[in-house]
C-alpha cells in the first residue's frame, strides 16, 4: 500500500480540492454531495488523510495537497497563487501571518484575524504559496522577512489588551 492510495475511493486531490472547497465557503454537505460520499465517510477520509499527512516523514502528501489545495482554493482575491500573491504585498502577508500568530495566542480566531486584511483561509494559502515560492529564488525577501516579523511581533504585541479589564469587583 502507498501512502498515496485513495482512501475508501478519495484521492489526495480530491480530499485536497473539498478542504479548499469548504475555506472557500462550501459546506461539508455540498462537498460530501461533490464526491458521493455521505458524511460519516466524509469524516473517515478525512481522519485517514490527516492522519496520513502528519506521519508522512517525507512531506509527500502535504506537497501535494498544497498544489491541489492552492488549485481550487478561491476566496475574495480570486483563485490560485499568482492573482492572489499579485493582490498582496509581501509586507501585508509578513504582517497578516504573524498577526495571526500573536493574536491566536491571545485568543482571536485565525480567520477573523485575516479578514481585517480583506483575506479568506483560501486567499491566505494562495498569498501563502506565492510569496513562499518567491523566496524560494530572491533570498533577499527571506532576509527582510526576519526583520518584518519583528517588527510586526512588537506591534501586535503591544496591541495585547487586559481581557478582565471589563470585570467590575
Amino acid at each position: 500500500m502507498s501512502i498515496l492510495d485513495p482512501v475508501e475511493g478519495v484521492t489526495l486531490e480530491d480530499w485536497a480540492t473539498a478542504n479548499a472547497k469548504m475555506t472557500s465557503g462550501t459546506t461539508k454537505e455540498e462537498v460530501c454531495t461533490l464526491l458521493g460520499v455521505d458524511a460519516p465517510k466524509w469524516d473517515r477520509v478525512n481522519e485517514e488523510w490527516l492522519s496520513r499527512m502528519k506521519n508522512d516523514t517525507s512531506f509527500t502528501i502535504s506537497t501535494k495537497y498544497a498544489a491541489a489545495f492552492n488549485q481550487s482554493a478561491s476566496g475574495n482575491l480570486g483563485k490560485g497563487a499568482a492573482s492572489a500573491g499579485e493582490s498582496i504585498s509581501f509586507e501585508k502577508y509578513i504582517e497578516a501571518m504573524v498577526a495571526q500568530d500573536v493574536l491566536g495566542k491571545q485568543g482571536r480566531d485565525a480567520q477573523d484575524v485575516l479578514k481585517d486584511f480583506g483575506m479568506t483561509v483560501g486567499d491566505y494559502s494562495n498569498v501563502s504559496s506565492y510569496w513562499s515560492g518567491k523566496m524560494m529564488s530572491d533570498f533577499s525577501l527571506a532576509m527582510k522577512m526576519q526583520t518584518l516579523m519583528n517588527e510586526y511581533k512588537a506591534k501586535y504585541e503591544s496591541m495585547k489588551t487586559d481581557s478582565h479589564s471589563n470585570l467590575d469587583f
